[in-house]
């Protein structure tokens, strides 16, 4: 067992595990004690649970070290849904849900809720307001990138810095990919984007939005599901704009993307991130809020 000496937080981090929510009602719960608190948004999209990895660490939390409030599941699939943990990409793909955007909680935040999408979104405002946190982070996992990094209103400098070397040995040395949605605050950082860039209108999205409306500061840690070692870079992306496209067509049926990525691979194996590993990832953010938030 390792135990990570950082000032703040001590945790087990090989103890980490995937897990799907046992019910789908969202919940806060809490672990640790003493002031400032942080707030963890898991499962943000229905198709990304990999946040949960640090959910048994957190179990064993020190007194005095700070609160953590994890809130979770934020926007689950149906329970026929839960593709396996850990699983290779294709598993992903083929079993995995995702709402067409304007049904995302993610960018369904709006002052007058109209929409069930929306209301669900104001509890989930409502759940954080009542854990009071000095800091939300909304953890995400990119089914796509190479390394883990962040989404935020500014640069995080200490969790950007945390993060480049959490693991030192588990990640390529590779920038952030450039995409056509957002730009770069930092090396890690990409700039939060407003909902109606990716033509979703009538709401926001929630790392911008949740900023103004709790006046806390909010940042999205992206976590990587997938090793894409050994899968050439211009077929990765090739592969990540072939499910763009089907999430710009609206989430629909999966069968040709399906196909269309199984062509592009060729029989090629992309497993999943080790969850001690993405762990490890988010451990880092937290610490790096922590940090920062102390000074």
């Amino acid at each position: 067992m390792e135990w990570i000496p950082r000032p703040r937080y001590r945790l087990p981090l090989d103890d980490a595990e995937y897990a799907w929510p046992s019910h789908p009602s969202m919940t806060v719960e809490w672990f640790g004690s003493g002031d400032p608190a942080i707030a963890l948004a898991l499962m943000p999209h229905a198709n990304e649970p990999l946040g949960y990895a640090l959910h048994r660490p957190l179990e064993k939390l020190a007194d005095d070290c700070g609160r953590v409030a994890v809130i979770w599941p934020v926007d689950p699939p149906p329970a026929d849904r839960y593709f396996p943990l850990p699983c290779d990409f294709r598993e992903f793909l083929r079993t995995g849900y995702l709402q067409p955007l304007e049904e995302q909680t993610e960018f369904a935040h709006s002052a007058e809720p109209a929409t069930l999408t929306q209301c669900h979104a104001a509890d989930f405002r409502r759940l954080v307001q009542l854990a009071a946190p000095a800091a939300l982070i909304l953890v995400h996992n990119d089914a796509f990138s190479r390394i883990p990094y962040l989404y935020g209103n500014r640069r995080w400098p200490e969790a950007e810095r945390l993060l480049a070397a959490a693991p030192p040995d588990a990640f390529p040395d590779v920038p952030l990919d450039e995409v056509e949605w957002t730009h770069h605050l930092g090396p890690r950082t990409y700039a939060y984007f407003k909902a109606a860039d990716i033509d979703v209108h009538g709401s926001e999205a929630a790392g911008l939005y949740v900023t103004e409306a709790l006046r806390i500061p909010v940042l999205t840690a992206e976590l990587p599901m997938f090793d894409w070692t050994g899968i050439s870079d211009e077929l990765r992306v090739a592969v990540r704009r072939r499910m763009e496209r089907w999430i710009e067509e609206g989430c629909g049926d999966t069968a040709s993307m399906v196909a269309d990525s199984d062509a592009l691979l060729e029989g090629r194996p992309v497993p999943m991130i080790a969850p001690e590993v993405n762990a490890r990832a988010l451990h880092a953010v937290l610490e790096g809020v922590r940090a920062e938030l102390d000074a």
